[in-house]
């Protein structure tokens, strides 16, 4: 076991330790599922109150929270984080990044980097008319811990479900040229890369998956808030090409890329099913034994 945690890469290690999170969770949660409740409440009391008072200074008005304040928040988070990625990329720095580097050897083709500003507006516009159902839970009290696990656990779960079948369903032979083959310009891809889509695969493809969870729930706005900033991070793990953030390795999504026709989903087990993985998993065991 030594040994082998000793031959394993950066990347591997760092997937590894991020593989027992949940399964260190579950330990500990479990047999003091009592104290826990006791302590979430405690601090939810205290999230309750800076919540409140957070609204007492921006407002409440629903409309401008859903659809400018997740729309602006989004926004700024998916062009921050991608654009250090790609300064990362282009400039090589800082040299520690480059230990997580799934494809080390790759280089970023700089003359198609233009392109994603042309999906700005549509960004915006198709954010709006997912997003901002009318009918929500009071803005101004947090949700309870229960229904928060429950909610996040259904968005997960729909994402997966509507992501691999859209995804899968825009690689077939009869639309791929008209709607997905322009993702996969990048068969490296980087993180901004991933909204670099025609309008339509966007919409149904990128957005639907993550947001169609939310009115479906009826998700608070909190809810509605981590999980979007949760889903956002991942998408741009997930096309970076690095192993740095707290999300599974990004060599699924590289896979995919590579070969186009395997790993359509976001965590895997309906491509394990479908077996749509084989390729992936067999690549794995030969670059182990190797």
């Amino acid at each position: 076991m030594k040994r082998a945690w000793l031959t394993m890469n950066s990347s591997d290690k760092w997937g590894a330790l991020h593989g027992l999170v949940p399964l260190l969770f579950l330990c500990v949660v479990i047999p003091y599922w009592s104290h826990v409740k006791n302590g979430w409440g405690n601090l939810g009391l205290r999230m309750q109150t800076l919540w409140e008072r957070m609204f007492d200074t921006i407002g409440d008005d629903q409309f401008n929270l859903y659809v400018y304040g997740l729309n602006g928040w989004t926004f700024v988070l998916y062009w921050s984080i991608g654009l250090a990625f790609l300064l990362a990329e282009t400039c090589a720095r800082p040299k520690w990044l480059l230990r997580y580097k799934v494809q080390p050897k790759v280089i970023v083709d700089q003359k198609r980097l233009y392109s994603f500003f042309v999906m700005l507006p549509f960004s915006i516009v198709s954010h709006y008319i997912l997003e901002y159902q009318g009918t929500l839970p009071p803005i101004r009290e947090l949700p309870t811990f229960q229904r928060f696990l429950v909610v996040f656990f259904i968005l997960i779960s729909t994402q997966e479900v509507v992501g691999y079948y859209t995804h899968r369903l825009f690689h077939h032979r009869l639309i791929y040229k008209w709607t997905h083959k322009l993702h996969h310009q990048w068969t490296a891809p980087i993180a901004l890369s991933a909204y670099y889509n025609r309008p339509l695969d966007h919409l149904i493809v990128n957005l639907m998956p993550a947001t169609i969870g939310l009115p479906l729930t009826n998700a608070h706005f909190f809810t509605s808030w981590l999980w979007l900033t949760w889903a956002t991070l991942r998408t741009l793990s997930d096309h970076s090409g690095y192993h740095v953030l707290s999300f599974p390795s990004p060599r699924r999504r590289d896979f995919h890329h590579l070969k186009f026709t395997e790993c359509y989903g976001v965590w895997g087990p309906l491509d394990y099913l479908h077996g749509t993985e084989t390729l992936f998993r067999a690549s794995k065991s030969s670059s182990k034994t190797n």
